[in-house]
């Protein structure tokens, strides 16, 4: 098998940067697509606020670092209404309702 030697200017390095003076709706468009990533994993609205807090999570913890707490649990209830409508674990789930056919 042949490996490729790295070499310092690869064009396919992952390269990451951080776009200054981002607008409130870039910032919010931003946290979104985080929250979303993880609420699609299952994550839950605790576990990501403190994903959010966590420095080594440089994206999002840019996000809380400027908002705070209230707007970025703002945008984590926002992926979950949208990802998740409903709890399924709720006792009150229209999921688990028995169905008995067709009301007439």
């Amino acid at each position: 098998m042949n490996k490729k030697e790295f070499e310092p200017d690869d064009p396919i390095e992952m390269i990451g940067m951080e776009i200054p003076n981002q607008s409130e709706e870039q910032l919010r468009d931003m946290a979104l697509c985080f929250a979303e990533e993880f609420v699609r994993e299952g994550w839950k609205e605790e576990q990501l606020m403190k994903l959010f807090r966590n420095p080594l999570y440089h994206g999002p913890h840019l996000v809380w670092n400027q908002k705070g707490d209230d707007f970025v649990r703002s945008v984590i209830l926002e992926a979950l209404r949208m990802w998740r409508p409903y709890d399924r674990t709720n006792e009150n789930n229209p999921a688990k309702e028995e169905h008995h056919g067709p009301s007439l």
